[in-house]
C-alpha cells in the first residue's frame, strides 16, 4: 500500500469516526417559550423615572429569544395561549399586532387560549386574519370542534409538526373547557385525556421522533395527562400564569418522565428548555427560566412599533400612561398564599372596597379570577389600574365591566360564598373576594358545606339568614353567581360606572395605597381549636376609624376610634415607606370606643400612616406630621 492510499483510508477513517461521534451525540433542541401573554407588548412593574415600566413586554422578551436564536441551532419558540384580553393593546387592536410581531420574532406555534374566544369566534378570526396578512404560524388546539364556524380551520389545525436536524417534533394544543367561554358555535371538547391519547398516536404513526404538547389546560390537568397518556416527552404549559423555576416531573404509564414547564405571563420571563435526541431516545438536559427584568434591552424596532401603537392608545382613552394616579407603598398580589390561612388578597381588598366607595352598598365581592393583575409599588397610572381589572368588553366605551348592584337574602349569600368555594384545589379563579363582610371556611368539607356559618360578618355583625343585603359586583360575577351558581338575587341594577374608573377614582381618592391581607376570608380546618364567642356588642358600636387631630400637627395628634366586638386590637404607625415606626396598641380591647395620642417628638417631617386592626377590620389613615 502506497503512501497516497494510506493517507486516503486514514481520511475516510476519521471522517467516519467525525460522524459516528455526531450520531452518537445525537440531535440537541432548544425549545424556547412563554405562556399567558394577555396583550402586555410593553413592560410593566417597578417604573423608571419617566414611568416606563421594567418588567416583561414583547419587545424585551425579543431580545432574550434572538440572542439564543443566535448562538444555538434547532430552536423551537412557542407560546401556550391566551395572548387577548388584558391590556389597553387589547381594547384598543384585539391582538392583531402582538400576533404579527409573533411572526416576527419567529414563533413556531401558539396554542389557542380561552380568553382568545371572550369576544366570540368572529373576532378572533378577524384578530387571526388581520394579525396573520402576509404570513402567519400554526395556531393549534386539538380538542376545538370548528363544525358551527368552519372559517376558523383556515387557521386553528390540531397539531403541526417541524422537522429539527432531521428529528421529526410533533406539537399538539389544547384549550381549557372552561364554563366562562365564549366560544360557542365552537365546541371546546372536554375529553381531553382521550384526545390527547389519539393525538399521539397520529404524530407518531407520522413518523415523531418527539411529542410536545403545547397546553392550555392548567397544570393540575396536564399532570393528569401526563400520568395516563403515553408518548407525551414534555408539556409546554399556560392557563395558571405559574412560573416553574424547574419542570414538574411526572412518570407516564410506562414509568417514563414527562416535563412539565410553565413561564409566567406578561413575557416576564422565558422558559429554555435543552433535550437531545439520539436514535430516537429523547433525553432531557437541563431548563431554565430566563427573567426578563430591568437589565434586558428592548429591540429598538420593536420597541418603536409598540410607542406607536400607545399613540393610537392615548388618542382613545387619554394619556393612560404618563399621569399619576397615585402611589402604592407595597406589591399588592392579586393571588392566595397557599402558605397563609388569611385568603382575602391585596388587590381584592382594594377592588371591592372600590365597589362599595362608588355605589355605597353594604357588600361588594369579585372573584381571584375576574382580578387579573397585580399593583407593583410605586408610582400608579391608569393602565396600571386597568390591567387589574380588564376583563369583560363593554362596546359603548371599548373598556371592561360595568358595575352591579342588587339585593339578596342572607342565605342565598351564602350559597353564593359556596359557589366561590366549590372548586377549592381545582381552579382558584371562582374564589371570592369581599368588603364589608368577612367569614371562615374549611376546604376538607363537602362542596356546599364549606363556610362556617357562625363565622359570617356583615359590616361585623353576625349574617341573619332572612335579611336582604346590597351587593356590588361586576357584570361578570353577577353572571356566575346567577346562571352558573343558581343564586337568587332581587332589583339587579346594571349602573353606568365601569369599573376600571370606579376603581381609578378609589385609587385618586386614597391617593396612597397601603393594601395588604386583613383576615376578610380565614381558612380553618377540622383539627382548629373552636373560638370562643367574646364578641360583644351591648351598646350597638360600629367599627371606625375616625381622622387624627390636629392632622396637621407637631408633635402631638390624637386618633380616636371604635370597636364594635370585644377582641385583640392594634393601632400602629407606619412611615411612607410602608416602615413600622410605632406601636400605640397591642393588646385585648372591648367594644366601645378608645382615644390614643401620638407624641411625634422623635420623628422627622413628614406623611405617616395609622392602621386599625381587630377582628378581621383593618382600615388605614394619613396624617401630616410639620416641624
Amino acid at each position: 500500500m502506497n503512501k497516497v492510499n494510506s493517507f486516503l483510508i486514514a481520511v475516510v477513517i476519521l471522517i467516519f469516526s467525525s460522524v459516528n461521534l455526531i450520531i452518537a451525540q445525537g440531535t440537541s433542541i432548544t425549545i424556547l417559550h412563554t405562556n399567558d401573554s394577555h396583550s402586555h407588548l410593553d413592560a410593566v412593574g417597578p417604573k423608571t423615572c419617566n414611568l416606563e415600566g421594567t418588567l416583561g413586554g414583547i419587545a424585551k422578551a425579543a431580545t432574550v429569544i434572538g440572542m439564543i436564536k443566535q448562538s444555538e441551532t434547532n430552536v423551537l419558540t412557542l407560546h401556550a395561549g391566551d395572548f387577548s384580553v388584558g391590556d389597553f393593546f387589547f381594547n384598543k387592536y384585539f391582538g392583531a399586532p402582538e400576533l404579527q410581531i409573533m411572526k416576527m420574532i419567529g414563533f413556531d406555534a401558539l396554542t389557542v387560549g380561552n380568553h382568545e374566544f371572550d369576544l366570540g369566534p368572529s373576532t378572533l378570526n378577524d384578530v387571526l386574519t388581520a394579525g396573520f396578512a402576509g404570513g402567519s404560524f400554526p395556531v393549534i388546539s386539538a380538542n376545538l370542534d370548528l363544525t358551527g364556524y368552519p372559517a376558523l380551520n383556515n387557521f386553528i389545525q390540531p397539531y403541526t409538526i417541524k422537522n429539527l436536524g432531521g428529528v421529526k417534533v410533533g406539537i399538539f394544543g389544547m384549550t381549557i373547557p372552561s364554563p366562562l367561554s365564549n366560544a360557542y358555535p365552537v365546541i371546546i371538547r372536554e375529553d381531553v385525556a382521550e384526545i390527547a391519547y389519539a393525538t399521539v398516536v397520529e404524530l407518531q404513526s407520522q413518523g415523531c421522533n418527539t411529542i410536545i404538547f403545547l397546553s392550555h389546560l392548567g397544570s393540575l390537568i396536564d399532570e393528569q395527562i401526563a400520568a395516563n397518556v403515553p408518548g407525551i416527552n414534555f408539556i409546554i404549559g399556560g392557563h395558571d400564569h405559574y412560573a416553574f423555576a424547574q419542570p414538574v416531573v411526572i412518570m407516564n404509564p410506562e414509568s417514563k418522565p414527562v416535563y412539565i414547564c410553565q413561564a409566567g405571563s406578561y413575557y416576564q420571563n422565558i422558559g429554555k428548555l435543552k433535550f437531545t435526541v439520539d436514535n430516537g431516545i429523547v433525553t432531557y438536559d437541563n431548563y431554565q427560566l430566563i427573567p426578563v427584568n430591568a437589565g434586558v434591552p428592548a429591540v429598538p424596532e420593536i420597541k418603536a412599533v409598540i410607542d406607536e401603537l400607545k399613540l393610537g392608545i392615548k388618542a382613545q382613552f387619554g394619556d393612560v400612561y404618563h399621569i399619576i394616579d397615585g402611589f402604592a407603598l407595597l406589591d399588592m398580589n392579586a393571588d392566595n398564599q397557599p402558605s397563609s390561612r388569611i385568603k382575602d388578597t391585596p388587590m381584592g381588598n382594594l377592588v371591592t372596597d372600590s365597589y362599595r366607595n362608588k355605589t355605597h352598598t353594604k357588600i361588594a365581592i369579585t372573584a381571584n379570577g375576574l382580578i387579573a393583575e397585580k399593583i407593583y409599588r410605586g408610582a400608579i397610572t391608569s393602565a396600571d389600574i386597568f390591567r387589574t381589572v380588564s376583563y369583560g368588553y363593554d362596546t359603548t366605551t371599548g373598556l371592561d365591566f360595568k358595575l352591579a348592584t342588587f339585593d339578596i337574602l342572607g342565605s342565598e349569600l351564602v350559597k353564593g360564598l359556596e359557589v366561590g368555594l366549590s372548586m377549592i384545589g381545582i381552579d382558584d379563579d371562582f374564589f371570592l373576594q369581599v368588603s364589608g363582610m368577612s367569614f371562615k371556611y374549611n376546604p376538607a368539607n363537602a362542596v356546599g358545606e364549606r363556610v362556617i356559618l357562625s363565622s359570617v360578618k356583615i359590616n361585623w355583625m353576625p349574617l341573619n339568614p332572612n335579611k336582604k343585603y346590597s351587593v356590588t359586583v361586576n357584570e361578570g360575577l353577577l353572571g356566575i353567581l346567577t346562571s352558573l351558581g343558581g343564586v337568587e338575587v332581587e332589583n339587579i341594577n346594571i349602573l353606568p360606572v365601569l369599573e376600571y374608573k370606579g376603581l381609578r377614582d378609589y385609587v385618586r381618592k386614597l391617593r396612597v395605597l397601603f393594601y395588604s391581607p386583613e383576615g376578610r376570608i380565614k381558612e380553618v380546618n377540622s383539627g382548629d381549636a373552636v373560638e370562643s364567642s367574646e364578641e360583644t356588642n351591648p351598646q350597638g358600636y360600629d367599627y371606625e376609624l375616625k381622622d387624627n387631630y390636629p392632622n396637621p400637627f407637631n408633635p402631638l395628634t390624637t386618633i380616636n376610634y371604635q370597636l364594635a366586638a370585644n377582641g385583640f386590637t392594634s393601632l400602629k404607625i407606619y412611615d411612607v415607606l410602608g416602615k413600622e415606626v410605632a406601636t400605640l396598641v397591642n393588646e385585648k380591647q372591648d367594644a366601645g370606643t378608645y382615644s390614643v395620642q401620638w407624641n411625634a417628638s422623635v420623628y422627622s417631617s413628614g406623611v405617616y400612616f395609622y392602621k386599625l386592626q381587630s377582628n378581621g377590620f383593618v382600615q388605614t389613615k394619613r396624617m401630616i406630621l410639620t416641624k
